[in-house]
């Protein structure tokens, strides 16, 4: 093949390792690189290096994504993907009584029991005081509920208020890691685009038999940016052609 430059993500398709099956495709990514790492081993004679050998070869596969999905979560940190056919979320809402009524009405209907209605100051997030379920007729530090509609007092009109409940729901995705489970290994199908000196783009293959994710992990929720992701594999060897990747164009 000829010279190329290389200006492009890559798909990513996941088998596992244990059986080849097909596990996940992520088109997603912004970025992957390859590192390659080794040790120089020396044969020194009267002081000065007269031989050397490579040795160790290692290397490494880097993601950075901004999209992320239970079944990369399961590849990253060996998480356990459940559905709950019922269960619960939470909710956290903030608002104010309103200015001519003493009524807050909540989005979601909360699931029996699991409700807290707090008056907070003005921010919406220092808690006052928590207001007192009751049937009816509620005083001052009181409230009732019908429905998805909070009542409380005249003397909360025009008050700031929290309110936490959990909401019932069914087929509830839900992603567990554990402290003493990690990830698997699996083998990595990359397709990219590379474009050659002849200004002709070609499809390239990476090919990667055995990767295994490092187990740290970062993940954070930002309101001023999108979050950026960054996994980190380990390259294992294939232990009959001791390949670490390679690579195929058209």
């Amino acid at each position: 093949m000829i010279n190329y430059g290389v200006k492009n993500a890559c798909k990513l398709l996941f088998r596992k390792k244990a059986d080849n099956s097909i596990f996940a495709y992520f088109p997603f990514g912004n970025s992957m690189s390859i590192n390659v790492t080794g040790d120089k081993v020396e044969a020194n004679a009267q002081g000065t290096t007269i031989i050397t050998w490579a040795a160790n070869r290692k290397a490494t596969m880097s993601l950075e994504t901004q999209v992320i999905s239970s079944k990369l979560l399961t590849i990253i940190l060996g998480a356990t993907a459940t559905t709950e056919e019922t269960g619960t979320m939470a909710q956290f809402e903030t608002g104010k009584f309103g200015a001519s009524s003493t009524t807050f009405t909540i989005q979601k209907t909360p699931s029996v029991g699991t409700m807290s209605v707090f008056l907070t100051e003005s921010d919406g997030a220092t808690i006052i005081s928590e207001l007192t379920a009751i049937e009816s007729a509620p005083t001052a530090a009181q409230y009732s509920i019908s429905g998805k509609v909070i009542t409380t007092n005249a003397a909360n009109v025009g008050k700031p208020v929290l309110v936490v409940y959990a909401e019932d729901g069914t087929n509830l995705d839900k992603m567990t890691i554990k402290a003493d489970e990690f990830s698997s290994a699996y083998q990595i199908t990359a397709i990219g685009l590379v474009k050659g000196v002849d200004g002709v783009e070609r499809l390239q293959e990476i090919n990667i038999p055995s990767a295994t994710a490092q187990t740290n992990a970062d993940f954070t929720y930002s309101a001023s940016d999108a979050s950026n992701f960054n996994f980190t594999f380990d390259l294992a060897a294939d232990p009959v052609t001791m390949e670490l990747f390679s690579f195929k164009s058209l």
